[in-house]
């Protein structure tokens, strides 16, 4: 089953991109940094959505330790929400490890959307192929000696 991790200081913000996201599977929240790097080192998600701006451990920290270490998230997609639209934010979320950078508020369909898009693209490259049909061969003919 899908599962996704929202991180954001923010209560309010957290929860409600939790239940917008819960259509799509199972939905993990971390109330910051320090708890969603803990969570990150243990379990896989198929997706995390991130919050750049908080106390202690920031979004950027996240996004970098997500790049650097070898863990069960190294290539999992990561959205980053932010209020933050300095060039220079989205640059460097970009360049670690995010895939989409979106601007608070976000419209929650819009987010949905672009999620359950993304889980699809990921779940393609895992699920391997059906193998081609098989040639029929002609019947074997009795050997000459």
């Amino acid at each position: 089953m899908t599962c996704i991790l929202v991180i954001d200081d923010d209560a309010a913000i957290r929860g409600m991109f939790a239940r917008a996201l819960r259509s799509l599977g199972d939905v993990e929240e971390a109330n910051g940094g320090a708890p969603a790097l803990r969570r990150l080192s243990t379990r896989k998600f198929d997706l995390v959505l991130l919050d750049l701006h908080m106390p202690l451990v920031d979004g950027f920290s996240v996004l970098e330790s997500l790049s650097a270490k070898g863990g069960p998230n190294r290539d999992t997609p990561v959205f980053v929400v932010t209020a933050d639209e300095s060039q220079q934010a989205r640059v460097r979320a970009l360049r670690s490890h995010a895939i989409f950078l979106l601007s608070k508020p976000v419209h929650l369909a819009t987010l949905v959307s672009l999620a359950e898009s993304s889980l699809k693209k990921a779940a393609a490259r895992v699920t391997p192929a059906p193998p081609p049909p098989l040639e029929k061969l002609p019947p074997d003919r009795p050997k000459k000696d």
